[in-house]
């Protein structure tokens, strides 16, 4: 971890935040993560982001994502590191859109089994979640999914690991300047990441779906292939090592698919280890 960081405050957001009720389970995400990761990171505050859908799912995700903006920006400038745990990865939404208004020049990493690049002329599903990256990185999307989002330049942004991507998605990646970047069991260092982030100031996103699901199944949509635990640990730690990562957003555990809640501590383990603020537990 750079020195900057090991100097900063950590402010712990918990953010259930998904636009459809199938996905529950997480939403119940951050109530098994926050205890872990709030000990295991030594969070000097703790903020739960009100979700209240009442049956409006969308507009509640959207007024717990105006929320999270607000609690990312004012942490961001109050000098602290921000990591926010969802829900869905419409949680970036919020949690990006904060972190661009404190700092415009950031970049952005997104490690997700899926692109999240489609826009409403290809989605196959219209989930929001896979069309959310692509709305930030300003593509076309009407209704506009989170007004007063702010927009990332995509040459700005690298999507990390997604290998399963619908047609008109690859397309839309294909017409834009994400830079792409394969991370599996074949590519277990994620070529070239490191070099890219390098002296970057940074938000790290995270899906949890990108591991591979033999290792952590407990997601919503799991994708063949992928890094096992280890790897990703260790890509996770060599980002935060030479980049100054400003926050971090975890997202995709389904709680109600681990039932014992066995892959919670490993997952706080891992990022705790990338931020490496604290010993991990035997």
């Amino acid at each position: 971890m750079r020195p900057e960081m090991a100097a900063r405050p950590l402010h712990l957001f918990e953010a259930g935040v998904v636009t459809e009720q199938r996905f529950m389970g997480l939403q119940e995400a951050p109530a098994v993560l926050g205890p872990l990761l709030a000990d295991r990171l030594g969070a000097e505050k703790r903020v739960r982001i009100p979700f209240n859908p009442r049956e409006r799912w969308l507009s509640a995700a959207r007024e717990a994502c105006r929320g999270l903006a607000d609690g990312v920006l004012a942490s961001l400038r109050d000098g602290a590191t921000a990591a926010v745990l969802g829900g869905e990865c419409t949680v970036i939404a919020g949690a990006l859109s904060g972190a661009l208004t404190a700092e415009p020049e950031l970049s952005l990493v997104y490690f997700d089994a899926h692109g999240d690049f489609n826009t409403m002329a290809t989605t196959p599903s219209h989930y929001i979640s896979g069309m959310v990256l692509a709305h930030l990185c300003g593509r076309s999307v009407a209704p506009l999914l989170f007004p007063g989002s702010h927009k990332i330049s995509d040459d700005r942004v690298a999507l990390v690991g997604a290998r399963s991507l619908d047609s008109g998605e690859i397309t839309n990646l294909d017409r834009s300047r994400v830079l792409r970047i394969a991370f599996d069991r074949e590519h277990p260092d994620a070529p070239g990441l490191v070099a890219w982030t390098r002296r970057r100031s940074l938000w790290v996103h995270v899906d949890v779906d990108v591991i591979d699901p033999r290792e952590f199944p407990a997601v919503a949509f799991a994708a063949v292939g992928g890094p096992p635990m280890k790897d990703f640990a260790f890509v996770l730690r060599q980002v935060f090592a030479v980049a100054d990562v400003r926050g971090i957003s975890i997202c995709g555990y389904d709680a109600r698919a681990d039932s014992e809640h066995a892959l919670a501590a490993p997952l706080a383990d891992a990022v705790a280890a990338a931020i490496g603020r604290v010993t991990v537990r035997a």
